[in-house]
């Protein structure tokens, strides 16, 4: 894993709504730019730093190596100069819940920071927009995290984690998705895919038992997601479609519930073992359960094995 600073200020927004870094792949005179080839050299799995009007307000992790492309079209005006074609790397990006402010730590980035093509300046700590994508060593990486997890987002970690196996789900979900090509029953195989994604007959039998967010409670079900207990690939076809196998989650209590980072007891009440979860609810102002309702039999034989497997 490498750690790398992206300074981006004029499409700072594109960038991170769209979940991409671009570039250029050479400056308007032709001559090669360090900061552009280095977009060559992510990989998946990497670090990546948004920094954007002296703040640090995002935090990535690099999903596909960079790719030919043209300069997207919703940079408008901005960047006449560049070059029509470019690289692009696909990054999640997170926000943090508080940015951070690089500068007001000046003195203990500086020792670290690059020689050659820092993304600040060396002297000032200011923004070098001179430099498009910096590498950073592991020290100044970590720093970082670091910096950001106690003056920040102390959740940071959490996000990291989060965002990795986000990329391992979407390969999960094409594994599952070419596998539904095998049932014949294009009825079945229409709901099944349908459970897959958290819509349709799934979708409304959870409902039926679970209307609301029972950590949150959001009750504006357009705004939840249908969540399997026992994970989807496990199941067999009935479980895939069983009500008493799934919750209504907010998305962010459905990404720690999905991960094993959270679970319930029979009571319906919040459960959670790792102080990584710990730091995720309090910044998110979470304590416990918003309404406590317990399970049934049969949502709890799903919830039993759900808490076996809970982070420790």
């Amino acid at each position: 894993m490498a750690f790398w600073w992206v300074n981006h200020k004029q499409t700072y927004r594109q960038e991170t709504d769209g979940g991409y870094i671009w570039s250029p792949k050479a400056n308007a005179n032709g001559a090669n730019n360090v900061s552009y080839s280095n977009l060559t050299r992510c990989v998946s799995g990497d670090v990546v730093f948004s920094y954007a009007k002296g703040k640090i307000s995002h935090i990535g992790l690099v999903d596909q190596e960079a790719v030919t492309a043209p300069k997207p079209p919703e940079f408008g005006s901005k960047g006449d100069y560049w070059g029509a074609e470019g690289w692009l790397v696909r990054v999640n990006w997170q926000p943090l819940s508080s940015a951070l402010v690089p500068q007001n730590f000046f003195d203990l980035l500086q020792p670290l920071l690059p020689e050659r093509y820092s993304p600040i300046s060396n002297s000032t700590g200011r923004g070098n927009q001179g430099i498009y994508l910096a590498e950073l060593g592991e020290l100044l990486g970590c720093l970082l995290l670091k910096l950001i997890e106690e003056h920040s987002d102390p959740a940071i970690h959490v996000h990291l984690l989060v965002l990795q196996e986000d990329s391992s789900s979407a390969f999960s979900l094409i594994d599952d998705m070419q596998q539904l090509n095998e049932v014949t029953n294009n009825t079945e195989r229409d709901a099944l895919t349908k459970a897959r994604l958290g819509q349709g007959l799934f979708r409304h039998r959870v409902a039926q038992l679970e209307p609301f967010c029972r950590v949150t409670g959001l009750r504006r079900q357009e705004f939840l997601v249908a969540s399997h207990i026992k994970p989807w690939r496990s199941c067999d076809n009935a479980e895939r479609l069983s009500g008493a196998n799934g919750l209504l989650l907010s998305p962010h209590i459905d990404k720690l519930f999905d991960r094993y980072w959270i679970s319930f007891n029979p009571k319906g009440e919040l459960i959670w073992q790792h102080p990584a979860a710990d730091d995720a609810l309090h910044c998110w102002g979470i304590k416990g359960a918003n309404q406590i309702k317990e399970f049934s039999r049969e949502q709890e034989a799903f919830l039993s094995n759900h808490r076996m497997q809970l982070r420790c």
